[in-house]
């Protein structure tokens, strides 16, 4: 008898157990606006930490790097941070704007003058407030120029001038503590490859400042695609909604709309996702002020990019622009691979996030992965033929780039822009 109670107890303790079991399951299980069990969801959300070193983010950038020499200059397109040539000018151009003095406005001539000794010039393919790439640098600025183009220009005694320029034409230059010897030495480790700027050859109908190589690399053709993470389970759970809410519908065009006011979630079937919100904030830094600074709006779109691309398994993000409005900033991220960019035929961003008060009120995005094809695709024009293109479209810029319209398959090319 006593060996027939604990096998009873035993039973019992063994059923209450799987009863526990199954209606924690349950409870855990997401259902339908109807009411039925969803499948799991595939691919679920890491768990994902925000980002918090800004110089990650930025793209890539065309170098020239000039010499006092006969034998003319370096140029490369679409040079990444990986690369070994940007590895050393960053840290150059960090120890610039930390030492700069107040910038003045500078002649066209004068910087061309410039380039014609050692000098290591920058185009980051896209504008940015001075203050946004002093951060990405781990400096500060006071100005807010925008910044499309930087030079390190070594002068006649051991000073070295900072050159900025704006898409507007805008010239600015002050002075560095930067030593010229270590602007001269990286010129000196380059052997020149013939490229140039427009304004000295014939293509006068192009930017003058555009960057004309003599010589590309070919990039590999791509696979385009949505991840395997791009469920609205993931999303959900990025955005710290409810994974399992019952608050959403289907949208005419298949888009799931998801409304937990004052937020608003739209993730569309073809990787587009929108997302809306009024106070209070989704994304709010301890005791930040009401009007938030450049630096800490940078901070919250980079954070925010990290997670949606870390929860879904996209291709990386990178910094392509950043405006300030009246009541905050917009900050727009692209895509690249092997530092090429990947663009979209509506010339919208990637990834759009606005910033208000201290807070992501709003986003766009475009959910999409990049794979690096082992096939062989047609090879680039040359860039001569490129330029003399290009130079069709006056004031136009010239550069590679993938152009996404949706299609499974990309090939580099040519952008006049």
């Amino acid at each position: 008898m006593r060996n027939k109670r604990t096998a009873d107890a035993l039973q019992n303790a063994a059923l209450l157990l799987l009863t526990v079991s199954a209606l924690f399951l349950l409870l855990r299980t997401p259902l339908l606006p109807s009411g039925r069990a969803a499948a799991s969801p595939a691919a679920p959300a890491p768990v994902q930490e925000p980002a918090e070193e800004l110089n990650t983010m930025l793209g890539s950038v065309h170098i020239m790097v000039t010499a006092d020499s006969e034998y003319g200059r370096y140029g490369q397109l679409c040079a990444d941070s990986q690369d070994a040539l940007v590895q050393r000018i960053i840290p150059l151009l960090r120890e610039a704007l930390g030492s700069a003095a107040e910038l003045e406005a500078a002649a066209h001539q004068d910087f061309r003058d410039a380039l014609e000794g050692s000098a290591l010039y920058l185009d980051f393919t896209a504008q940015l407030p001075l203050a946004a790439l002093a951060a990405c640098l781990d400096e500060s600025a006071v100005s807010q120029h925008g910044v499309r183009g930087a030079a390190l220009a070594a002068g006649s005694g051991e000073e070295v001038s900072l050159y900025l320029r704006s898409e507007d034409g805008g010239l600015f230059r002050c002075a560095t503590a930067l030593p010229a010897s270590a602007v001269e030495e990286v010129c000196a480790s380059v052997s020149p490859n013939g490229s140039s700027f427009a304004y000295e050859t014939n293509y006068t109908a192009l930017d003058p400042y555009t960057l004309l190589a003599s010589e590309v690399r070919q990039p590999p053709e791509l696979q385009a695609g949505l991840p395997a993470g791009y469920t609205d389970y993931n999303l959900l759970t990025v955005m710290d909604f409810n994974a399992h809410t019952n608050s959403r519908y289907t949208d005419r065009d298949g888009a799931v709309v998801v409304e937990e006011s004052p937020r608003t979630l739209r993730i569309g079937l073809d990787g587009k996702v929108f997302y809306s919100n009024a106070p209070p904030p989704l994304y709010r830094a301890a005791e930040k002020e009401a009007q938030t600074s450049l630096t800490d709006a940078l901070r919250d779109a980079w954070n925010l990019a990290t997670l949606l691309t870390g929860g879904t398994g996209a291709s990386p993000l990178y910094l392509s622009g950043m405006d300030e409005e009246e009541d905050g900033y917009v900050v727009r991220f692209r895509y690249q691979v092997e530092g090429v960019p990947v663009c979209f035929p509506d010339e919208s961003a990637a990834l759009e996030v606005t910033v208000r008060g201290a807070a992501v009120t709003a986003f766009t995005y475009r959910c999409r992965s990049y794979t690096p094809s082992e096939e062989s695709g047609a090879p680039l024009l040359p860039p001569a033929m490129a330029a003399a293109m290009a130079s069709l479209h006056p004031d136009s810029g010239l550069s590679l780039a993938y152009v996404d319209g949706g299609n499974a398959n990309l090939s580099p090319g040519w952008l006049a822009q």
